[in-house]
């Protein structure tokens, strides 16, 4: 039963990593986790991956328009 909680929890936060980061999950991280200060750099990274995605959302609504407008 031990193995299985383990291997469940294991699996449960690889998928929230996989989810952030190709955009389908949106994560904030806060300036203090219990305590201790968050790294600027973990919060840019997840600030970075945010921008990447939405530029990714709009480039393809971009071509979606040019595509509809050469049909």
């Amino acid at each position: 039963m031990r193995f299985l909680l383990g291997w469940t929890v294991k699996l449960g936060f690889l998928a929230v990593v996989c989810l952030t980061m190709t955009g389908n999950l949106k994560v904030q991280l806060p300036e203090t986790v219990m305590g201790f200060e968050v790294p600027p750099v973990a919060r840019q990274w997840v600030n970075r991956n945010a921008q990447v995605s939405d530029i990714a959302n709009q480039t393809q609504a971009n071509l979606e328009q040019i595509s509809d407008s050469l049909k």
